[in-house]
């Protein structure tokens, strides 16, 4: 982190979020706490240590391996990022506790900044409030507002009038489950609004640039609509513009349990591949520094054209500050720009932090940074026999493609298992065919979106060979549907979740100091400390033993003790649903809940997810009171 302040106001920023979202109270306690404890400790117990003594484990050792890391100035960017941060938090909480605690009547004038989205019963539209008659406060706010099925044709940019009921809006109804007032916070949402009567005023009243990237984009999903079949569109639109709303739930479902869902999402790979057909367009006919400019516009279109998710704002804004350094000559650090654009996005809006895509677009990043070097490494070594006489090319692509591939996935198994409880068991092989096939399919739709508004004729010849290679992203999908793909497991703790990237991290520095030839001191402490540290072990092996022993007895008998009788009511909307664990940890479960009225999914989307946060994978018995739906048919 020396020398790198920008990675520790991040750092401080992240801490401070978290603590005012988990903690509920100020961080600047904990500061005051810390530092009185550094100074307690200096005046009175750093004076009576005896310097010539020698201890394996030294906490006053080990603080100056720190102080060499850290600098003061860090140290109080940290603090300072982290108090802010812990501010804002605290007022935005304040904030949407009151937007979502208010209900009653709404009447209020606002601007359609969405197209139509199509619910089960109803349509839903993203509005901004210009004037609420009832309160003020709800004004430049951002709202859903849902109205009957097909009942207004709003339009982008369109002036409405709505006389409606203000919704008060619920959180988590059920331990570790869907928390509705956390999405709407995501989507910097201030409330819904049920519409009884709407007028439109005015037609294109939004702000001229936001509109005409808008109808760019609608215009883009058009000629891709009636250029491919449904399926195809569909999905390749998910690739080039990030717009899932229209692939069908079972293509999600098996691009899910295959582990694919990460090209839906718009991230590194779709701009870096847009980056180098522009590169390819532009640099022999403008050079290398215009065709430069010219792709940091079409980035930012780009940005605004897909949405500006978090995935695609973290991979713009550090592409475009990798395409920045080389305009002045200098190296590009990426740790740095990961931050920047990081910080950038918990700026705008703090509870991005809990947004399931940004957590993956970032671990993931970082998980290939950190990780691809060691995964390389020991590819290397696993096939350097098969490469002893004769050098093969293609095993060096082979083996880059599955290091990448590994070293995301390091990173990505505890965030995909703690908010899909889903380990998928053809990760590698679905991952390595899309790594050949992505590329491709993806210059050649941005090829297409081009060409399509210069030449229809061969914008449609070269939609043949998009929609071959859509099929085949959609028959590799497949691969979730095999025996033994996927394994549910239960969600995992935060501390366990901690103490793997923890191990993984040791794991990679222990692995590179025994494979490094010229060791620095450090590393040859760290080596000749874990050569005692084995040592000692050998001297004590019976006791290490026996404690070893001890241990795992403790936890088998903590196993098979009876425990006290659970019974769990558990919140599956309309009938009925208890889930019972006795004391010799045998489960039940007494009705299941569901409706015909509703297509919602309780078993998948409310049970299951319920079972797997409190740690339980099986049911051993199932008992049903009476066969209505509402008790039945999740069950």
């Amino acid at each position: 982190m020396k020398g790198r302040p920008i990675l520790a106001a991040v750092i401080g920023y992240i801490i401070g979020i978290i603590w005012g979202l988990y903690l509920k109270i100020n961080i600047i306690l904990f500061h005051f706490l810390i530092i009185a404890i550094y100074f307690i400790y200096k005046k009175f117990f750093q004076s009576n240590f005896q310097k010539n003594e020698f201890k394996l484990i030294s906490i006053k050792r080990y603080l100056r391996y720190l102080k060499l890391i850290i600098e003061p100035s860090v140290i109080f960017i940290f603090i300072i990022f982290s108090i802010i941060s812990n501010c804002i938090i605290s007022g935005e909480e304040e904030k949407y506790q009151n937007f979502y605690q208010s209900e009653g009547d709404a009447h209020f004038f606002a601007i359609v900044e969405s197209e139509k989205e199509e619910k089960e019963y109803k349509d839903r539209y993203k509005i901004k409030v210009i004037k609420f008659q009832q309160n003020s406060k709800f004004e430049n706010q951002e709202m859903y507002i849902y109205t009957k099925k097909d009942g207004y044709k709003l339009q982008y940019g369109d002036k409405i009038e709505i006389i409606g009921t203000y919704n008060q809006i619920s959180g988590r109804r059920n331990y570790g489950g869907f928390d509705y007032q956390n999405y709407l916070k995501i989507k910097k949402i201030s409330g819904i609004v049920t519409v009884s009567n709407l007028k439109i005023l005015e037609h294109n009243q939004e702000n001229y640039v936001k509109a005409t990237l808008h109808y760019i984009g609608e215009k883009i999903k058009n000629n891709i609509d009636k250029s491919f079949e449904k399926e195809t569109a569909s999905l390749l639109k998910g690739l080039l513009l990030g717009d899932t709303s229209k692939i069908e739930e079972d293509i999600k479902e098996d691009f899910r349990l295959a582990n694919m869902s990460h090209i839906l999402a718009i991230s590194g790979m779709h701009v870096n591949y847009m980056v180098l057909a522009l590169s390819l367009i532009f640099s022999k006919s403008l050079g290398k520094r215009k065709a430069r400019a010219i792709t940091i516009i079409f980035l930012i279109i780009y940005l605004f054209l897909t949405g500006a998710s978090p995935s695609v704002v973290r991979a713009v804004l550090m592409c475009i500050m990798g395409i920045g350094a080389t305009f002045f000559h200098r190296k590009n650090d990426i740790a740095t720009s990961i931050a920047i654009s990081l910080l950038i996005l918990l700026l705008y809006n703090p509870y991005l932090i809990c947004h399931v895509g940004l957590q993956l677009s970032y671990l993931g990043t970082i998980g290939i940074i950190i990780f691809h070097p060691f995964v390389l490494h020991i590819l290397d070594k696993m096939t350097a026999k098969w490469q002893k006489y004769k050098k093969l090319k293609f095993l060096d692509i082979i083996k880059e493609m599955l290091a990448v591939t590994i070293s995301a996935q390091i990173a990505l198994i505890p965030i995909i298992l703690y908010h899909f409880n889903l380990f998928s068991c053809y990760f590698l092989i679905s991952n390595f065919f899309i790594s050949i096939i992505i590329g491709p399919i993806i210059m050649m739709g941005f090829l297409f979106i081009v060409l399509y508004f210069i030449s229809v004729p061969i914008a449609t010849i070269l939609a043949v060979f998009v929609q071959i290679g859509v099929q085949i992203l959609i028959n590799i999908s497949k691969l979730g549907n095999l025996p033994f793909s996927k394994i549910y497991i239960p969600t995992p703790s935060v501390i366990t979740i901690c103490l793997y990237y923890v191990g993984i991290l040791i794991i990679k520095y222990v692995y590179f100091i025994y494979q490094a030839k010229d060791l620095s001191n450090t590393q040859k402490r760290i080596r000749n400390l874990i050569s005692l540290l084995r040592y000692k072990m050998r001297l004590k092996k019976k006791k290490c033993v026996a404690i070893l022993v001890i241990f795992l007895s403790i936890i088998l008998i903590l196993q098979v003790y009876p425990k006290k009788l659970e019974i769990h009511f558990v919140d599956v909307g309309q009938g009925d649903c208890t889930f019972m664990v006795t004391p010799y940890r045998k489960t039940i479960l007494v009705d299941g809940g569901g409706s015909e009225l509703s297509n919602f999914d309780v078993g998948k989307n409310t049970l299951l997810p319920y079972l797997l946060d409190r740690g339980y994978t099986k049911i051993d018995y199932l008992f049903i009171s009476h066969f209505d739906s509402d008790h039945v048919r999740s069950a």
